[in-house]
């Protein structure tokens, strides 16, 4: 199977079909973060990398892009068109813009490329958003989007809607909980301690803060943790844990796990470059169940 991945971050694509079993003949990605692709490549030396989404053209079973051309046919073409113009987690300023938006708009140039390259399959995933931005994108893509929450196949909340042209169900409840993960290696726990800065102790509010703009939810006995974003330095972000006196962030291990990936599988950048692509990424072990249902 040849697959074109737009938006690809860090390959969690490219891990989902193994998981699901498919075999990968050529996997292009489309991305243009330095960091995503470093990692994708340090995971995967296979992987076709072939730069800005913009620059990227489907002309009688040719793929034309920044990084060459390339004579294929595309099988499968998969997705998560950004989604900050989406979001109701974020500012209302943010959530009114919904395909308007700077980021969000980018959702077209999936659709270009789904229009032109025909497809037999495939598959775009985006945030959970007002009905009437969901009802847009599934008019564009003439398909119902199936709402996932990550929940049922990791300890991470993280709902999320899946457009695809092929039937899909939602994934039995693994009743994965955190506390089987959590780290608990106090040396290893100290390295992410908060600094200690008013705005800081804002966020965690003596552990009593709930997962708003104000503040960040306390998961130390939580079962889920809140939905990984890009930046742990802020707030809503996946949850606090408490440590001596104060709080923590989540361990790379933690967020990774959460991610359904493998331990390590960011090990190639820092911490902070690491929670930036981990946030814009898929939860794997969804993807993969989402593949499972697709008739090879």
């Amino acid at each position: 199977m040849n697959v074109l991945s737009l938006f690809d971050g860090i390959s969690c694509g490219r891990l989902a079909l193994e998981r699901a079993g498919i075999k990968v003949d050529k996997y292009y990605a489309s991305e243009i973060k330095k960091h995503a692709i470093k990692c994708s490549q340090d995971n995967w030396s296979d992987i076709i990398q072939i730069g800005d989404i913009t620059k990227v053209h489907y002309i009688d079973g040719v793929l034309y892009t920044e990084n060459g051309n390339f004579e294929t046919d595309i099988d499968l073409l998969i997705g998560g068109s950004p989604c900050q113009n989406f979001s109701m987690a974020r500012y209302s300023q943010y959530e009114v813009e919904g395909l308007d938006g700077d980021k969000s708009k980018l959702f077209y140039e999936y659709l270009r490329l789904k229009n032109s390259i025909n497809p037999k399959y495939w598959l775009l995933e985006n945030v959970k958003m007002k009905k009437e931005h969901k009802m847009q994108l599934d008019e564009f893509l003439q398909a119902s989007g199936v709402l996932i929450n990550s929940r049922l196949v990791s300890y991470q909340n993280r709902p999320r809607y899946y457009w695809c042209n092929w039937n899909i169900s939602r994934p039995e409840d693994k009743h994965i909980s955190f506390q089987d993960y959590k780290e608990t290696n106090h040396n290893e726990c100290v390295k992410y301690r908060l600094h200690d800065t008013p705005s800081r102790r804002k966020m965690w509010n003596n552990g009593e803060g709930k997962n708003t703009q104000g503040n960040c939810k306390n998961i130390t006995y939580e079962d889920k943790i809140s939905c990984i974003t890009r930046k742990q330095d802020r707030s809503p972000n996946s949850g606090l844990i408490e440590l001596d006196d104060f709080c923590r962030y989540l361990t790379r291990r933690e967020l990774e796990q959460g991610q359904t990936l493998p331990i390590g599988y960011t090990d190639c950048l820092s911490y902070n470059q690491a929670q930036d692509v981990l946030g814009d990424g898929w939860t794997v072990d969804v993807i993969a169940h989402i593949l499972r249902s697709m008739s090879r």
